[in-house]
């Protein structure tokens, strides 16, 4: 059954359409004629519609004031709520915290299972540890004579492992960022790496399609190589360890005995590559996604296969939700989708891109879904009605990637070479409050000052949030909203103030670090007075050379 927002656009689909039609014509001001004929929900729906399209043009005041009138109509389940939340942000302070260092490409990130810490691998050969909070670099750089391709923290986060392009794996102690064995060989560009739960064991995968277990500790070799006649995709445990889960492109995923690298089951087989294979969080469920258009869970215990999920052609990512009871597709046709793991039906309807879909996860909680498209584009969307809730988030380089932070309060985005974490919108319904903020906030321009605001109504509120004692997520967002900017968090679920912030990209030196703290400095001069010497004294850049003609 499709949410009550999901059946409502059968309701409005020709308001809609006329909607979209007038966007694409640059008519984006227009409204529906017959909006006042409309019912209630519906028009709180056609109003959301309306100022999506605005934001996505950069027309912030207007979409606000739609969006307001869209939640003071229905206020619940109302996916305005998120799109006010990200606007608000951009407006009070666009500066999010960003993870910068590396030179090259970054291929892989990911967090450790506590949130504290991020890894990166990238084709600089190096990886880099980041504290969370900060995004300062907790180690040095672990260097690499070559490309570091992927890389996964132990399940208590004092260790890491990392593999590279020329079949090197490497074992890593996360405090210190010293090596803890000499380097692991392994023939081919290591895909794939990971620690079982307890730490005991690593696993690796190639791309010259050999797996091969070792001793996390010693670094000695447990099983036999096993070989494949393509790429091993994805390496994983269960949860005790006994199950080792790959995926091949042979066609086929395989739950090994990690110790000795014998099959336990018979192959999981699809038509086409197997580009991944997940264990349930309960371990008792595998889920696998192919080329052959399918996804499909599987028993892990027998390897007897269960529910299928189709699209037209290839799956390139499925994923479970933490608690196992759905599945996120991502395909080449397009759409990512949500479904039900029990009965293999759609939850929503297909979430359209302008390109394939590479990659999509679900955020801790299961309530938001995060793809990753072609175009370069991150999208978030509602796991449950398949809305949209934050305006793309667009990328400059063909390597993007996201991946939700363990409270799953920010996704931390990757572009090219550079990081940056992105807050998530607060859980629940809205404030009554908020509306009031939003239609605040929608005066708030140089460019039309047609609207006053009411400044009485905007103080009291600013009063009422910053002494009260609640510490729901919209309470914690109005907060940072009105705090001076000399006291206020880098952004709303920041644990690190703006000042102190710029103090640490001050004490990286480095020309991109002042200069972006000279950028968040621009309302505080004596902040200022501080970065400009600084800057004053690096060599001037280079201008990039160019061959000769």
């Amino acid at each position: 059954m499709f949410s009550f927002y999901t059946q409502l656009r059968l309701q409005v689909v020709l308001a809609a359409s006329v909607l979209i039609l007038s966007l694409a014509n640059g008519l984006a001001a227009q409204t529906i004629s017959s909006k006042k004929d409309v019912p209630t929900v519906s028009r709180a729906y056609v109003d959301y519609l309306q100022a999506l399209g605005m934001a996505k043009e950069g027309s912030s005041p207007e979409a606000l004031r739609l969006l307001a009138d869209s939640v003071r109509l229905q206020p619940e389940n109302n996916p305005a709520s998120a799109l006010i939340f990200e606007l608000l942000i951009e407006q009070r302070a666009n500066t999010p915290l960003r993870l910068r260092g590396h030179t090259g490409k970054i291929l892989y990130a990911g967090y450790s299972n506590d949130g504290s810490k991020i890894v990166t691998a990238s084709d600089d050969h190096t990886a880099r540890i980041w504290d969370a909070r900060t995004g300062s670099p907790l180690t040095p750089p672990l260097q690499h004579d070559e490309t570091v391709m992927s890389a996964a923290f132990s399940g208590d986060a004092k260790r890491l492992v990392t593999g590279s392009s020329e079949g090197h794996i490497r074992v890593w102690d996360a405090v210190s960022g010293k090596p803890l064995t000499a380097p692991l060989e392994l023939h081919g560009s290591v895909l794939s790496v990971s620690f079982s739960h307890d730490g005991k064991l690593i696993a690796a995968g190639t791309d010259d399609g050999k797996l091969l277990t070792w001793d996390a500790v010693t670094g000695h070799p447990l099983s036999t190589v096993v070989s494949y006649h393509e790429e091993v995709y994805s390496v994983s445990f269960n949860n005790d360890g006994t199950q080792l889960l790959s995926a091949s492109g042979d066609g086929r995923a395989d739950l090994l005995n990690p110790r000795t690298g014998t099959r336990l089951v018979k192959p999981l087989r699809h038509r086409n590559v197997v580009s991944g294979a997940h264990f349930s969080s309960d371990g008792k469920s595998v889920l696998t996604n192919s080329g052959d258009g399918t996804a499909q869970i599987w028993d892990a215990k027998t390897g007897v296969p269960g529910v299928v999920f189709r699209h037209s052609v290839a799956i390139e990512a499925a994923n479970f939700s933490s608690d196992g009871s759905r599945v996120v597709t991502a395909s080449m046709d397009h759409t990512a989708r949500v479904w039900d793991a029990k009965t293999g039906q759609p939850i929503t309807p297909p979430m359209q891109h302008p390109a394939s879909v590479e990659r999509a996860s679900f955020s801790p909680d299961g309530r938001l879904v995060a793809t990753v498209a072609a175009d370069n584009t991150i999208r978030l969307w509602d796991a449950g009605t398949g809305e949209m809730l934050h305006l793309p988030i667009r990328g400059k380089g063909k390597e993007f990637l996201a991946a939700f932070s363990p409270d799953g309060l920010s996704l931390l985005t990757v572009d090219g070479s550079t990081l940056e974490l992105v807050d998530m919108p607060p859980v629940g319904a809205p404030p009554v409050w908020l509306v009031d903020l939003a239609d605040f906030a929608a005066t708030q321009n140089s460019y039309e000052q047609s609207r006053k605001p009411d400044l009485t109504k905007i103080h009291e509120l600013r009063l009422q949030l910053l002494g009260s004692n609640a510490d729901d997520s919209w309470t914690r967002f109005g907060k940072w909203y009105f705090a001076d900017s000399g006291q206020r968090a880098v952004s709303p679920w920041s644990q690190i103030s703006l000042e102190t912030y710029v103090s640490l990209l001050i004490e990286r030196g480095d020309r991109e670090s002042l200069e972006y703290a000279r950028f968040l400095a621009h309302e505080h001069p004596s902040w200022l007075a501080k970065i400009s010497p600084l800057l004053a004294k690096l060599p001037p850049e280079q201008a990039p050379s160019h061959p000769k003609e």
